[in-house]
């Protein structure tokens, strides 16, 4: 069902239990899903090279009901889905290498029916044979563009150098090869389907490792120069730079240096002032200006000091235009508003869950009115609780002894946990009751 092996991120759609109401308690489940969340989109790796098959699993107080068979979407994708804005749409990228050069292709599906809305495809020449190509989509809220942040890492000045084998002392001969990165950007019309680019960056050496986000008008993207070979023990490391690119365009009208850490992997949220913020080190947020690009940091003293051991950190936009952050390893969620210095509004504690590290990163999350808290239980009872976001207080909980790794929220308020083993998908309602499970091979790394 599944294309791809081992080590091969795979994107699936399950049937969205939740969608059908509740399923237990002798009540019988709706006649269909809800359109608005009729599939669950999953991401993840296989267990085995063999593949398998996808099964879903009713609760086992839930009466039979036959379920539309889960539909395999994608598979060997060259990057992490990404979401639009809305949540209504997903990006995936492939890669297929051809003799001096490669072919990179976006496709467009929607969310709910798990429906292929567009595909296109991008042919990048003049590339070295054997070449890396790491794909970033980004998408530009209030436009029909998702720019394409594409990291070519190829290989060059393959040379026969020597090394001592350190088993036997003796000098060996080994082919050495230097490998550089270039940056590149492109841009999708989701109306259309056609791609603009590839623009060539010319920042090579850099690496591979970017932080990209994009509002209406701009594309950001941060990046550093990587250190160079003969640099003295003890200098000071390249700082990152923010590039800001009009949309379509492969010339930036700003570069800026960035304030510490390199880029790669952290939070980035899109303002309502149209500035993007990036969360780093779990505890301070850096804004670029949409006008000049200037970085400054704030730091949010509730978020407390960096952790020795390191844990997942999230941060979203809201609706209301302020920002949710959650740091689950600390016990702490809060909402912040950027127009006031990201000064806190709200601050939930709560007991840190076992799997407060590692991915899936989504560990806490707001209900859609923005009153409920929804966390993953601490690591004696496990489970999922929720807390009033005014009064800071637990209002309800669910457990079956289960640690659960991640939490997502789905079309119309239910919930969705993902588990470390089968059944790896449990549906859940706002109140916490069970809804119903699902069965995967995959080994789940988002949810969409």
């Amino acid at each position: 069902m599944l294309a791809g092996g081992l080590g091969a991120g795979a994107l699936i759609a399950l049937p969205d239990l939740s969608g059908s109401g509740r399923l237990g308690g002798g009540a019988a489940p709706a006649s269909s899903a809800s359109p608005a969340s009729e599939f669950v989109l999953v991401y993840g790796v296989q267990e085995s090279a063999g593949g398998g098959s996808i099964q879903t699993a009713m609760s086992v107080t839930a009466k039979t009901k036959t379920l539309p068979k889960p539909r395999a979407i994608a598979g060997q994708l060259a990057a992490m889905p990404v979401a639009s804005p809305d949540q209504a749409s997903v990006a995936l990228v492939t890669v297929d290498t051809v003799s001096g050069g490669a072919n990179i292709n976006l496709t467009l599906v929607n969310a709910a029916s798990a429906v292929v809305l567009k595909k296109g495809s991008l042919a990048i020449a003049d590339i070295a044979d054997g070449s890396s190509i790491l794909a970033k989509p980004v998408f530009a809220a209030g436009t029909t563009t998702v720019a394409l942040v594409l990291a070519v890492t190829e290989p060059t000045d393959s040379r026969l150098a020597v090394k001592k084998n350190a088993r036997t002392g003796i000098n060996e001969p080994f082919q050495a090869v230097t490998w550089v990165t270039q940056h590149m950007l492109a841009y999708f019309d989701t109306a259309t389907g056609s791609f603009t680019g590839p623009f060539r960056l010319g920042n090579a050496p850099a690496l591979a490792l970017t932080t990209a986000a994009a509002n209406s008008t701009d594309l950001f993207v941060w990046n550093t120069a990587e250190p160079q070979a003969g640099t003295t023990k003890g200098s000071a490391a390249p700082l990152p730079w923010v590039s800001v690119f009009p949309l379509g365009t492969g010339e930036a009208r700003l570069k800026v240096p960035s304030p510490a850490p390199w880029p790669g992997g952290e939070p980035v949220v899109t303002l309502a002032s149209g500035d993007v913020a990036r969360l780093v080190r779990g505890g301070a947020v850096q804004v670029a200006s949409a006008q000049t690009g200037d970085v400054n940091e704030t730091k949010i003293a509730a978020l407390g000091k960096p952790l020795a051991k390191a844990g997942a950190v999230t941060m979203t936009a809201q609706p209301d235009g302020n920002v949710f952050i959650a740091k689950p390893a600390a016990g702490r969620a809060l909402i912040a508003d950027p127009a006031d210095s990201f000064s806190v509004k709200n601050m939930v504690e709560f007991p840190p869950p076992k799997y407060s590290g590692g991915g899936p990163a989504d560990k806490a999350l707001l209900s859609s009115s923005g009153e409920v808290l929804y966390v993953l239980g601490g690591g004696s009872t496990g489970g999922v609780s929720a807390y009033s976001v005014a009064t800071g207080k637990l209002v309800s909980s669910y457990s079956r002894g289960t640690n659960y790794l991640a939490l997502y929220l789905r079309p119309g308020g239910n919930l969705l946990a993902v588990s470390a083993s089968n059944p790896r998908v449990e549906f859940l309602s706002p109140d916490l009751e069970q809804l119903g499970t699902a069965a995967t091979t995959l080994q789940i790394a988002a949810v969409f």
